[in-house]
């Protein structure tokens, strides 16, 4: 049977959450529409024996590919290469789906062409497990179960890997390829597809449930601190993409341009977090000067107030703003 989508489970060391996330795609009345590709990055605990178990229970569906550590990156490429489906959704092993709305989204597949959908997700509290806040795929309800072009999503949030569902012959086409052995790629994953695609749909479905709160997960702003040189890897990555499709259709760049701007913003917190070091200052100057005549585009898209303040004042109230970022941080406080 032709597969309509496949879902890609990157998976190192989450024996914890395997389970609840493998479950949450197994609804009988589509599940033979699904190829579940799991890819084990590597892992030294019981996710790969875990995942083994579906392999056996529903072996029409559910497939293991176990490979070196890699990093989250690395198991998008190795995923994108052997999927067969003609959509594809990255579903993180400790992140799971709504079952309850599985058949709903596929039904979506089937009668669309879109070449990205674009989802409704929940963010769900690690501890409490209940839903904190559902993130909106677009700002105006009208957009939602109608198929637009660029110009129009241009106005909307910037879809997210969360939110994603791609064509699959959009990325192996136009091979599409990620930074492995590091963090934050996820910003590659979802731009560099953007010149290929002409057509997205926005769905109410809240179908992605994003764990947050766990322990040392990337998003964390320690973990964002300490592992700051992957962030700029990605960044620089970025700005030469930008680079390279100079001439893209307005709409489009002007897309594209948002969505580097969003790692952008990230980049300024993490100099806001190391605190009001003169060294740390100096860096975030030179690399707003940088920004601002090598990418243009970029710099007038970035949309956090608190940048735009420190660009203001020259920076000066800088010693303040990382003095009020710490308070806010220890409240749990991110922007």
């Amino acid at each position: 049977m032709e597969k309509l989508l496949t879902i890609v489970v990157p998976a190192y060391n989450v024996e914890k959450y395997i389970k609840n996330c493998l479950d949450s795609f197994i609804d009988l009345s589509v599940l033979r529409s699904l190829e579940i590709l799991i890819v084990d990055d590597g892992s030294t605990d019981s996710t790969a024996s875990l995942a083994h178990t579906y392999e056996q229970k529903y072996p029409y569906s559910f497939k293991v590919l176990s490979k070196e550590n890699g990093g989250h990156g690395s198991t998008i490429n190795y995923a994108i290469l052997r999927a067969t489906g003609k959509y594809f959704k990255v579903v993180d092993g400790d992140d799971w789906l709504d079952k309850s709305l599985l058949p709903q989204f596929v039904q979506l597949l089937k009668h669309t062409h879109s070449d990205v959908i674009s989802n409704d997700f929940n963010l769900v509290d690690d501890r409490s497990k209940k839903v904190t806040k559902r993130r909106k795929a677009v700002s105006n309800s009208y957009h939602y179960n109608r198929e637009w072009g660029f110009a129009e999503a241009v106005m909307d949030p910037l879809i997210t890997i969360h939110s994603m569902t791609i064509r699959t012959d959009v990325l192996q086409k136009n091979d599409i390829r990620v930074d492995e052995h590091c963090f934050y790629e996820d910003q590659e994953y979802i731009l560099y597809p953007i010149p290929y695609c002409t057509s997205i749909t926005f769905s109410p479905l809240p179908l992605y449930q994003y764990r947050l709160g766990r322990s040392g997960q990337s998003v964390d702003i320690k973990m964002m601190i300490k592992r700051h040189d992957q962030h700029l890897k990605v960044l620089n990555a970025l700005f030469e993409y930008n680079n390279v499709h100079g001439n893209l259709q307005t709409y489009k760049k002007q897309y594209l341009e948002r969505g580097i701007a969003e790692a952008v913003d990230d980049e300024y917190q993490i100099f806001l977090a190391k605190g009001n070091d003169s060294r740390n200052v100096e860096q975030m100057k030179k690399f707003d000067e940088m920004l601002r005549e090598e990418h243009p585009g970029v710099y007038q898209a970035c949309s956090r107030k608190s940048v735009w303040m420190l660009r203001k004042t020259g920076f000066k109230i800088f010693p303040m703003a990382a003095w009020v970022y710490s308070r806010l941080r220890g409240n749990g406080f991110h922007e």
